[in-house]
């Protein structure tokens, strides 16, 4: 049994739920797994190579530098260069001091650390780094701090570490980290409460004298806490800095270090403490001491960028995700691209926006993806139920089953297929129309005035040949429908061999009586040896045998009606030629229509109309053609055209 009810529209409850969760799920997805986390990367680098940040102030890098490195000699110094460098700069009297070199090893000069104690105690600000090996030691995770002498003499400790992406670039810091708990701040922490500015997120006191802790029993991982993204002042290079070698050289200027905060670090290439940063361009890596900097200026300052936390981003992706449903339920395609195009730009755009504006840093790329394939999974659907439609609309029309050939067409063969159904359709509407008109007029009138006729008594002569020759035309009417409706219906399983010279011979001889009659000439021109052909023979003798009363209803007295019938290329010829007044040229556009003698207003019909679109039909049903020329100087050249065997 057919479904009489059409497919569900695209824009249905169910399909604009289904593509909302299919959406959200997208979304979710890949915010989860960090699929694309390289483009949410690409976005936030270039969020902070857009952004402008003010010229820093109050920090300075005394920088080891290659020319450092040439004055006083090659890595790793003495510590009693390190002490005579602080020396030099607690001199200047800088608010705090944070040195980014480890002294986690004793080392075989006791004098150069009691050394480099003093300088320590004689500053009295400077902080030391702690260091968190990545590596494992005995099968357990290291912090490891200055050594116990070094470590009392600091005025404080902090982590010198940042958190590196799967890219290998240096975008952010945890404010707390530690093997087992989150112990330890930040180097640039130490120093801002050193120097007394208290950073905006507060800090832990330093624990001088700490010694390097392993984690047997507790928790064997790494615990970080608050984690947040840097705003760079600039390129490498933007924080000012001077150089050791200038340092131990002429002494610290004055003006250059007085109340500042000064990073003792390598810049030195060949140093190997260099990263990869957002702002890092052409190549040239940022100094790890300039990244510390950075992480200064963003707790001074309150700069940092605040990643929305994970389920915050999950659950605004899903959100942004259905966006695109406002507009994929209503507009047509193209500006349902072009509306698809505008929102992926805005999404990148609050992207872009979001970290310079409110300090907050949303992932977007699981809202970009969504956003992508909304348009053509949207588009999909639409075409999926456009097909269904088509299907359902060809059942429709064909009655044909669910496993018809059809439903394994290619989407614009569906649609052809409609079209040409839709056309039939049309067609049998109108013949419809004309077949009704036509009947109402000549069947309907003749027959009711044969019956008014009869009602009225006895008939002479004059009314009885009127009245037979309604009823004679009612019936040829009648004929000629059932023939139309035979032909018609006609398959190529019902078709025979047959011999055209059989036919033509046949249909000539039926007309014959009918050209002496009207003293018109009938020739023939058939050759004498079988012409074979697959065909119905009385179906292809009626036609033949409508042309040839056309011709004689046309023909003059003393004319010639000529039936020929030729071979050329594999297909057979039957024409006939009389000598008539030929077609009009109101008429010639309908000449193989139905009802076509009812269409011509300047010449009377002699017909039914039906005998050439009988004809027209017969030629298409066997494979053929059927035509007309215009004889010179008069007359007409009917002709069917058919396939042999």
């Amino acid at each position: 049994m057919q479904d009489q009810r059409p497919p569900r529209s695209a824009h249905s409850l169910r399909e604009f739920l289904g593509m909302g969760l299919l959406l959200a799920a997208l979304a979710v997805g890949v915010s989860a797994s960090g699929w694309l986390a390289r483009l949410d990367y690409f976005l936030f680098d270039l969020s902070q190579r857009l952004g402008t940040q003010p010229a820093p102030t109050g920090v300075v890098i005394a920088a080891i530098d290659q020319a450092s490195l040439q004055e006083l000699g090659r890595w790793p110094w003495p510590r009693r260069v390190h002490a005579d460098l602080l020396q030099q700069i607690c001199r200047a009297s800088p608010k705090a001091v944070a040195v980014d070199i480890a002294f986690n090893e004793i080392g075989d000069d006791p004098a150069g650390n009691q050394a480099l104690a003093k300088a320590l105690r004689a500053c009295g600000n400077v902080s030391l780094p702690v260091v968190m090996e990545s590596a494992r030691q005995g099968g357990q995770l290291l912090e490891s701090p200055p050594i116990p002498l070094l470590a009392r003499s600091a005025a404080g400790l902090g982590r010198v570490s940042v958190r590196l992406d799967e890219d290998g670039v240096a975008r952010g810091v945890d404010l707390w980290e530690g093997v087992g708990s989150a112990d330890w701040p930040l180097l640039a922490q130490t120093a801002l409460q050193i120097s007394g500015w208290q950073p905006p997120d507060g800090t832990a006191p330093p624990q001088p004298g700490a010694t390097a802790r392993l984690v047997t029993d507790e928790a064997p991982t790494m615990v970080r806490r608050e984690p947040r993204l840097l705003r760079f002042a600039g390129p490498p290079g933007t924080i000012p800095s001077v150089s050791a070698a200038e340092l131990m050289r002429t002494g610290a200027p004055a003006q250059a270090l007085r109340g500042k905060i000064v990073f003792v670090g390598a810049t030195a290439a060949g140093m190997g403490d260099i990263l990869s940063t957002p702002v890092t361009t052409h190549g040239a890596a940022m100094p790890g001491v300039e990244v510390l900097a950075n992480v200064l200026l963003n707790l001074r300052d309150d700069r940092f960028i605040v990643p929305l936390e994970r389920a915050w981003t999950l659950a605004l992706s899903a959100l942004l995700a259905l966006v695109p449903l406002l507009w994929g339920t209503r507009f047509m395609p193209l500006p349902g691209l072009l509306a698809s195009a505008a929102w992926l730009a805005v999404l990148a755009g609050l992207a872009l926006a979001l970290p310079l504006v409110s300090g907050i840093w949303f992932a977007p790329s699981g809202a970009l993806v969504a956003a992508i394939a909304a348009y053509p999974l949207w588009s999909w659907r639409r075409l999926e139920v456009a097909r269904r439609y088509l299907d359902w609309q060809l059942q429709q029309l064909t009655g044909a089953p669910a496993d018809s050939p059809f439903y394994r067409l290619r989407f614009e063969q569906r649609i052809d297929y409609v079209k040409q159904a839709q056309q039939r359709f049309h067609d049998l509407h109108k013949e419809r129309e004309e077949t009704l008109a036509f009947l109402s007029h000549d069947i309907r009138v003749p027959l009711a005035a044969a019956v008014q006729q009869l009602g009225g008594g006895t008939l002479d002569e004059t009314h009885q040949h009127r009245l037979f020759q309604q009823l004679r035309r009612a019936h040829k009417l009648a004929q000629s429908f059932l023939s139309l409706a035979r032909v018609q219906s006609l398959e190529q399983k019902d078709l025979r061999e047959i011999d055209l010279g059989s036919v033509a011979h046949q249909a000539a001889d039926a007309v014959y009586e009918s050209a002496q009659a009207r003293s018109v000439r009938l020739l023939r021109h058939i050759p004498d040896e079988p012409v074979w052909m697959r065909g119905d023979f009385h179906l292809l003798e009626r036609a033949l045998d409508n042309l040839l009363h056309n011709a004689l209803r046309f023909s003059p007295a003393g004319g010639t009606v000529t039936l020929t019938l030729t071979l050329n290329g594999g297909k057979a010829e039957l024409s006939v030629a009389d000598q008539g007044p030929g077609v009009s040229a109101e008429m010639l556009p309908h000449l193989f229509e139905r009802f076509s003698t009812q269409k011509a207003t300047q010449r009377p019909a002699h017909g039914t109309g039906l005998g050439l679109y009988f004809v027209h039909n017969v030629a298409e049903r066997h494979g053929g053609q059927a035509g007309y020329e215009a004889l010179v100087p008069t007359g007409a050249r009917l002709w069917v055209r058919l396939p042999l065997l």
